[in-house]
């Protein structure tokens, strides 16, 4: 054998040799810290008293190999040691007086230098105190600190379950906070005009300075302000304001019902810059409508006739009315020259008798009528109301004894005949008997 075949054969053996031996070479080993997590807040960390918040919270990774060991038959693992594997974040009120709503959210694999977002949602009780505090979010999940490689294609993984706990920083904001303590709506009636009376104390920590508030119904709610802002000036934490405001309430409310309303502040905060307060809800409950009602009338009128027709109105109601006015309204075949009566101040219960003069034409068929009435009167606060119409019935009869008015005419017409011979024969007989 020459030299070159020699070289050969020593050749073809290394290989054999190394293809035999390379199943049982590792090829590549790893060791390293692991994931290396923190938590940022997405958009701000500033939360609102007596508000439901969204906090957008992002979890990032910045972990790296720190050690690593591999040779030329080395392949990549699935599982880096960098990666933290199906990550569950919690958050936690910590020293905050924040409530957090959300339950723990899963958010999968969080690979090195990867961001991946969560929400959260939060309460801010309208009582917490401004300042700063700290939050908690507690991240579980596993990672692999450990990988070898058994022969030319076999990976064994080596888990490790682990949690880090990571603070979150947040500031509860100096507010106008409003509570209202008070809701008087006495003079406030369904299908009317009145005014709701609120005492709202301003229960946060900052002043509102220019302040306005406002009003707006919640829902579908039936009261609707005619003007929905007042303007109250400087609003210091602790003070009360006692502001009004100007409503309608539709006809088809239920007074059992209690409504919502809402209630919000706008104003200059501490730093001078244009601000809102949480909006604060108040159930405004109010009274029935003031019905008024026609007990009894005298209205008994004969074709022809002028008579006069009595309505006695009594107050069905629940509230005192002041200055009541009855007014009738007549059509075909009735006319009137006064068709308004006063019938004073009426409390619950109580009833006054108003008089219209009534014209019926001779025409009128005999039958019975209806026209229609109605109650005008105001309130304590001088604020005018109209009832709803009452009708008033009329009953056109005949006259009821024609045949009697004739033969008492025809009686005196006869009379005073007789009479008036009886003084002419009694004048010619005292002529006669002269000398």
């Amino acid at each position: 054998m020459d030299r070159t075949g020699f070289m050969t054969g020593i050749f073809i053996a290394c290989i054999g040799i190394g293809l035999l031996i390379s199943p049982c070479l590792a090829g590549e080993r790893y060791l390293s810290g692991g994931p290396d997590l923190f938590v940022s807040l997405g958009s701000t960390s500033e939360l609102v008293p007596g508000a439901t918040t969204e906090l957008p919270v992002t979890i990032g990774n910045k972990g790296t190999v720190t050690m690593e060991f591999h040779n030329y038959l080395s392949i990549d693992p699935m599982y880096p040691p960098t990666t933290a594997r199906s990550a569950i974040i919690g958050l936690l009120p910590g020293d905050s007086p924040v409530l957090v709503r959300s339950n723990p959210q899963i958010i999968g694999d969080v690979k090195a230098g990867q961001l991946v977002p969560a929400t959260f949602t939060v309460d801010v009780p309208e009582s917490a105190p401004a300042g700063n505090y700290t939050m908690f979010a507690r991240i579980n999940y596993s990672y692999v600190p450990r990988v070898e490689q058994q022969g030319t294609a076999d990976m064994e993984y080596y888990f490790k379950e682990d949690d880090t706990v990571l603070p979150v920083p947040v500031k509860i904001r100096r507010m106008v906070v409003l509570t209202v303590e008070k809701v008087e709506s006495s003079d406030l009636y369904a299908g009317k005009e009145g005014v709701i009376t609120f005492t709202i104390r301003n229960t946060g920590q900052d002043t509102g300075t220019g302040t306005s508030l406002f009003l707006v119904p919640a829902g579908a709610s039936p009261i609707v302000p005619f003007s929905n802002s007042v303007y109250i000036g400087d609003f210091p934490p602790g003070s009360t304001i006692q502001p009004g405001f100007k409503v309608a309430v539709s006809g088809e409310a239920a007074p059992v019902i209690s409504y919502p309303v809402s209630l919000y502040a706008v104003y200059k905060d501490f730093r001078g810059a244009a601000a809102t307060s949480p909006p604060v809800t108040a159930g405004v409950s109010f009274q029935d409508k003031i019905v008024f009602e026609q007990v009894n009338t005298s209205s008994v009128v004969s074709p022809g006739s002028k008579l006069p027709v009595k309505v006695t109105y009594r107050n069905a109601g629940n509230a005192k009315v002041y200055n009541a006015k009855a007014r009738i309204s007549v059509i075909n075949p009735f006319s009137s020259d006064d068709d308004t009566a006063y019938l004073g101040d009426l409390s619950p219960g109580e009833s006054a008798t108003a008089v219209f003069s009534v014209k019926t034409d001779g025409s009128a068929m005999v039958k019975s009528y209806s026209a229609d009435s109605e109650v005008q009167y105001t309130d304590e606060r001088g604020t005018v109301y109209t009832s709803d119409n009452i009708p008033v019935p009329i009953d056109v009869q005949a006259d009821p004894a024609p045949g009697i008015a004739g033969v008492v005419l025809v009686i005196l017409i006869i009379a005073g005949g007789a009479l008036l011979w009886y003084r002419r024969k009694k004048t010619t007989g005292s002529q006669g008997k002269a000398p």
